[in-house]
């Protein structure tokens, strides 16, 4: 879906290499923009009409000079061919574009659009395999210096890094629910809301998605039902204008969210979680989602386990336990080696299961486990949950050896 590229504001370009468009589609685009021939073209550039030709059937030009020049003569958005925009704009001591060419590898140096693309690509790998002291470190800076980019980009280039802000949002709202410090919460909350404002003000379905997946998420792990319940309804709205693995992630997390609080009953809350499932078949069929969201099998899995879990805990309904355990297993089992911070979801959501079972040591030791990965990586996004666990542990089997251990390891003495 060509739609969900990028530069998707620009024109419906066909993909070329290193994440741009065609850069020949482009070149044609704007050529009959500016109302020009190949052979007008030619002329003015000094080459022959075949070469723009060649040019305009091109996938990538490797030359970044030939760029430039182009982006300057047909007055393309220098994104679009992979150029930072002080590289087009800069004017040399004569006045001429042209005389910029001799501090080429100068500006090449400066910092633009595609490195803080690979920046945030490189975010959202750490994320997802739970690399979240180092993000602590650096998200917040990146951040910084996005938001000064923006405020200096020309209005041709505006909403493509704006765009590109709004993804920082998210990651950065996660980082932030993530890492230590009583104040995380609020600068989370307030990153996603930031988001939302955002994707609003651009009328961008993807970004005003993300912002309620994210908002419904940080709700609910500070026990703001109502907020919760809000966010999770107004994202659903959202899943038929968004990608499948944004629309996916709603579906799943809304279906959480609300099962929790009450809204709704278990047969709309499974049917959402159908819905994603379908979407996981378009994700792993290469359908493109602009989110950098993942989606996968054992996403479903996980989510469907909460949902019993649930039920079970409201209901009473002990003979689901065994469904619920089946399902983590199948989630356990399809987890990729790039997503492990999932590991430390699927320990709590264990733990909580062999609690309710009334297997008091298995869920301590998983409880246990769950901390100390979430140590490892730089995480206290689990340590309100765990807390929980080891009161409810504490209540049922106080004294017990190995709930004991789970509240020294949380620090409760």
């Amino acid at each position: 879906m060509s739609g969900m590229h990028w530069w998707r504001r620009y024109g419906e370009y066909a993909p070329g290499k290193h994440n741009l468009p065609h850069m020949g589609a482009v070149l044609s685009d704007y050529r009959q923009r500016r109302g020009y021939s190949r052979a007008e073209v030619a002329q003015a550039l000094r080459v022959k009409k075949q070469t723009v030709s060649y040019w305009e059937a091109t996938m990538y030009l490797a030359d970044p000079e030939r760029r430039v020049l182009l982006a300057r003569f047909l007055q393309i958005p220098p994104a679009l061919l992979g150029l930072a925009w002080e590289q087009v704009a800069y004017v040399g001591k004569e006045g001429e574009p042209g005389a910029s060419y001799e501090r080429l590898a100068e500006v090449v140096s400066l910092e633009g659009y595609y490195q803080y693309e690979d920046l945030l690509t490189l975010a959202s790998r750490l994320l997802y395999a739970g690399q979240f002291r180092i993000l602590a470190e650096r998200m917040p800076r990146w951040l910084g210096r996005l938001r000064q980019k923006v405020k200096e980009a020309p209005a041709s280039e505006r909403e493509a890094w704006l765009w590109l802000l709004g993804l920082y949002l998210l990651r950065a709202s996660s980082v932030a629910r993530h890492s230590q410090g009583d104040h995380q919460s609020s600068v989370a909350l307030s990153l996603a809301s930031e988001l939302l404002r955002l994707g609003q003000e651009q009328d961008e379905p993807t970004l005003i998605g993300l912002a309620f997946y994210r908002l419904m998420d940080l709700y609910r792990q500070i026990g703001a039902a109502a907020q919760a319940r809000d966010a999770a309804q107004a994202g659903l709205s959202w899943v038929k204008r968004v990608g499948p693995a944004l629309g996916g992630n709603l579906y799943l997390r809304a279906a959480t969210v609300l099962a929790e609080v009450g809204e709704g009953d278990e047969r709309q809350w499974r049917g959402w979680q159908e819905e994603a499932l379908k979407l996981v078949e378009r994700v792993e069929g290469g359908e493109e989602d602009a989110s950098q969201l993942k989606l996968n099998r054992a996403a479903v899995h996980h989510e469907r386990a909460k949902l019993l879990l649930t039920l079970v805990q409201r209901q009473g309904a002990s003979e689901r336990l065994g469904e619920t355990y089946r399902e983590l297993a199948q989630a356990r089992s399809g987890l990729g080696r790039d997503v492990g911070a999932w590991q430390m979801y699927l320990d709590v959501t264990e733990a909580k299961l062999f609690l309710t079972w009334g297997e008091v040591e298995q869920s301590a030791w998983l409880g246990a486990r769950a901390w100390d990965v979430a140590q490892q990586m730089g995480s206290v996004k689990v340590e309100p949950e765990l807390r929980g666990l080891y009161a409810s542990l504490n209540a049922k089997a106080p004294g017990h050896a190995s709930v004991q251990w789970l509240g020294l390891t949380l620090g409760i003495y």
